[in-house]
């Protein structure tokens, strides 16, 4: 992917994606006699939803600051994200729920031709993995990391109906269960992939300290500014794909007001500058030194 890749298309293209996939699985999953690859398929539809959320947090989070959000819209990807892993563990209780009942309800081998469908849904779900998470990453976004981890876990599901749907034929009478089994076993990794995908998104949205570079970059930049004895409190927090940080800066005790006032704002100016710090808010509170 390009780095000027626009995560509104990046959001659009697995809402796309979710929506053909979800409607492949379940009309093979019905016409191959396979209720694990029906249930794989509602669980994408639950999929639909959750990238619909996304797609409307990334579209929120890229507006600007108003006077009613002054420090910008950046927590909507974090509530997308958060919602993004509510819908995975509703998806895992239904997979879990219909496996057990199916493993107690003897059924039909599925139909071969279920095998190649699956391995290029896999394929497909990987792919978007791969795409999503490798843009999440480089622009810091919570809800695209979200949604890459939803196909992952997608992904894993799929493959594991496969291997069951692959036992289940090729393995012979008695094994007709095999695919609700392994669907079963997928269930945790999709239980796992929910928790990773929440604890980051209630991270942001309960402010929690972010110890990156930019805290040593800070007070690096201040120290370059003559009349800053130091900086008593950095504290730097996520709001999206962008940082917000609150400073306490220590001047000479007898230093006037208004030269304070501006030795704050040319730190706050020079830390808004710099591109490598992402920073889209700044508070600098003036202190006397010692």
């Amino acid at each position: 992917m390009s780095e000027g890749v626009d995560p509104n298309r990046l959001s659009t293209l697995s809402l796309l994606a979710n929506i053909s996939l979800a409607g492949v699985k379940l009309l093979v999953g019905f016409f191959g006699n396979s209720f694990a690859l029906i249930a794989d398929g509602i669980e994408s539809l639950a999929d639909i939803v959750s990238s619909a959320i996304v797609w409307t947090g990334v579209r929120i989070s890229d507006k600007s600051a108003d006077h009613d959000h002054p420090y910008g819209h950046g927590k909507a990807e974090a509530i997308a994200a958060l919602l993004a892993s509510v819908g995975l563990l509703v998806s895992a209780t239904f997979i879990g729920v219909n496996a057990v009942r199916e493993i107690l309800v003897p059924h039909h081998t599925p139909a071969l031709f279920t095998v190649p469908v699956l391995v290029v849904i896999v394929l497909i779900k990987e792919w978007l993995h791969h795409v999503l998470l490798h843009s999440g990453r480089r622009m810091e976004s919570g809800a695209l990391k979200a949604e890459a981890l939803h196909h992952r876990s997608d992904s894993l599901t799929s493959l594991g109906v496969l291997v069951g749907i692959g036992i289940a034929i090729f393995a012979g009478p008695g094994f007709e269960a095999a695919d609700d089994i392994a669907a079963l076993l997928v269930t945790v990794l999709i239980v796992y992939n929910a928790i990773r995908i929440a604890r980051p998104a209630l991270d942001e949205l309960m402010d929690k300290r972010v110890e990156d570079f930019r805290i040593d970059a800070i007070d690096k930049l201040s120290r370059a500014i003559t009349g800053i004895e130091c900086l008593e409190t950095i504290v730097v927090r996520r709001s999206g794909r962008e940082f917000v940080a609150e400073i306490h800066m220590e001047v000479a005790p007898e230093m006037s007001i208004e030269k304070g006032h501006r030795l704050s704002h040319q730190l706050k100016d020079a830390l808004l500058a710099d591109p490598s710090l992402r920073l889209t808010h700044v508070v600098v509170h003036v202190e006397p030194f010692g």
